[in-house]
């Protein structure tokens, strides 16, 4: 069994020991990060900048009046984005009509935020191992999840289904990060989970540190929205969602949910076996104030829509 194999079989951990009842966020995780063998640790961790090529874009997008022109040139002058774009957009998951030939008629087809989501998928796979073998499966998962999420987002009041997007697909980013600056981590994360450890367990016993933590680091550096950063530190907590964790945004916890949801849906499509949901089935659903029988529903209709039903 691969490690992208274990990632999509895994069994999450509850494994944050953070004192919820600090004043600011910002200051859990620098107490988190306080340790003498963590700082080591993250020292020689690379946390890729976010490339300048995405910065120009998402700044021409952020415009009042977006120029698409614009945006299309700017999207067109990077080929490692602009040919991703539009293979991801005339996908079957993504479903458009018509075929887009050209980046600016994948943006009209498209709009901007879906084009954006797009844009920072591939991005995030070229600042991150690139073509390296063995991450296809972890990006098809991290790619189908963050789909899944933005898809059922709109079924819950407050949930924006941009950040939803980009909470499912950054979620498990500090992986491939981890498997980059630890050669043997594929290895300990397989040996040591056939006893049942946790991955948690298993990266904070070898490497002194999480992938919630890397991938917290990387997102704050991004500048993602604060909600998807605190999630991706956050979702491997199912006590997050008690009562002692109100110093907890509720959108933070909302994200933490649909993030558990869409890769429960998105194992199921991939036929892999799902060991996270029945730890956070019971505390995800009474969150969201949604039965089995609704889920299930629901469930069932996102997967006829990805077999095309």
């Amino acid at each position: 069994m691969t490690l992208v194999h274990f990632v999509h079989d895994r069994h999450y951990l509850d494994q944050l020991h953070i004192t919820l009842s600090a004043p600011a966020d910002e200051q859990i995780m620098q107490q988190q990060l306080s340790s003498e063998v963590t700082e080591k640790t993250l020292l020689g961790l690379s946390i890729p900048a976010c490339p300048a090529s995405l910065t120009s874009i998402m700044r021409a997008a952020k415009q009042p009046n977006v120029d698409f022109v614009r945006l299309a040139q700017l999207i067109s002058g990077d080929a490692g984005i602009a040919g991703p774009l539009l293979k991801l957009a005339n996908s079957p998951f993504v479903g458009l009509r018509t075929k887009a030939t050209s980046v600016l008629q994948a943006i009209n087809a498209l709009g901007i935020q879906n084009t954006l989501n797009l844009v920072q998928n591939i991005s995030l796979r070229q600042s991150i191992g690139g073509n390296t073998p063995g991450l296809d499966k972890f990006w098809e998962q991290s790619s189908l999840t963050s789909t899944i999420a933005e898809r059922i987002a709109p079924k819950f009041h407050g949930i924006s289904k941009d950040d939803a997007y980009l909470a499912a697909l950054f979620h498990d980013c500090g992986i491939p990060l981890l498997m980059i600056k630890f050669s043997d981590y594929s290895e300990k994360i397989m040996t040591h989970s056939r006893f049942g450890i946790r991955i948690c367990d298993i990266e904070n016993e070898h490497f002194s540190t999480t992938h919630p933590i890397v991938g917290n680091m990387l997102t704050r550096s991004w500048m993602l929205p604060p909600q998807i950063s605190k999630a991706i530190l956050h979702h491997h907590d199912t006590t997050i969602f008690s009562h002692s964790s109100d110093g907890i945004e509720v959108s933070v916890r909302n994200l933490i949910a649909l993030i558990h949801m869409a890769e429960c849906i998105a194992d199921e499509h991939l036929l892999v076996r799902d060991k996270a949901w029945p730890e956070f089935e019971k505390v995800v659903l009474e969150h969201l104030e949604m039965s089995k029988h609704e889920f299930s529903e629901l469930k069932g209709d996102v997967l006829a829509f990805l077999n095309g039903e």
